[in-house]
């Protein structure tokens, strides 16, 4: 999300008087429904994400930390991010933590702004059907621009398992998060902010790829000095795995700080 003014003026005064500092920037809830190939087999996943800044000195640190309560009928490719176990059974419980950090100066940025990172998969899930028992890490980056109306870029990392079950495959895993915010006022948002484009490389032809359409919009508005949007948007995978997710209707609940 583009920053209030208000919070890029205090940043700027913070940074002129060289103080540095953690800041917690966001925090996200995702609730969406997702449509499978069978509708008996519709799942719910709730998704929580916090967006945090620690500066030190002239060096801002940006760290997402993401993770998923799922409710699943069974195994879905890509929810939640990694090696989905090769069974069928049903399962609820927690996913595993999506996690990455993004390093750049501090201060304003300009129209574009790039900060190459890292990104870490942590086998937190509480099942082995939702998550893939691997601890997995791998290059990543973020950009963003903004200009007038617009706040655009995106959030893409490529990571494979370096440790982990023997008996689970092994994770190699690219995913591309865009996001799109066009505002028509000040209280209204055009977005296009889906789960993410993923490649599974290790996966047969037809299984590797996810590729959502669509959007939908946000209302926003004050609480105090907090920012509140609640968000609704619909998707398609125009390219997906065989048992994969057909549509994804995903509700937000944001407060930005």
């Amino acid at each position: 999300m583009a920053q209030d003014p208000e919070v890029d003026a205090r940043e700027a005064e913070a940074e002129a008087r060289g103080e540095s500092g953690f800041r917690v920037g966001s925090v996200r809830t995702w609730l969406f429904r997702s449509f499978l190939d069978d509708v008996t087999d519709d799942a719910t996943t709730l998704g929580l994400e916090l967006e945090s800044y620690l500066v030190i000195g002239s060096v801002q640190i940006k760290n997402i930390a993401y993770i998923e309560v799922a409710d699943h009928p069974r195994p879905i490719p890509g929810q939640p991010p990694g090696n989905p176990f090769p069974t069928f059974e049903d399962a609820t419980g927690l996913s595993d933590l999506l996690s990455g950090f993004w390093f750049s100066k501090t201060g304003h940025h300009g129209k574009h702004h790039f900060a190459p990172g890292i990104a870490f998969q942590f086998p937190t899930a509480t099942s082995p059907v939702l998550g893939s028992e691997k601890w997995s890490l791998g290059p990543s980056f973020d950009y963003e621009y903004e200009s007038g109306r617009w706040f655009a870029g995106a959030i893409a990392l490529q990571i494979w398992s370096v440790a982990g079950a023997s008996d689970r495959k092994d994770v190699s895993m690219l995913m591309i998060k865009p996001f799109v915010y066009f505002t028509l006022s000040n209280y209204f948002d055009l977005t296009y902010v889906p789960y993410g484009i993923s490649v599974y490389w290790n996966k047969s032809p037809g299984d590797k790829v996810y590729f959502p359409v669509g959007g939908g919009g946000q209302w926003k508005t004050h609480l105090g000095s907090t920012d509140l949007n609640l968000g609704l948007q619909l998707f398609y995978n125009v390219a997906r795995p065989t048992a994969g997710t057909v549509w994804d209707l995903r509700l937000l609940f944001e407060l930005a700080f």
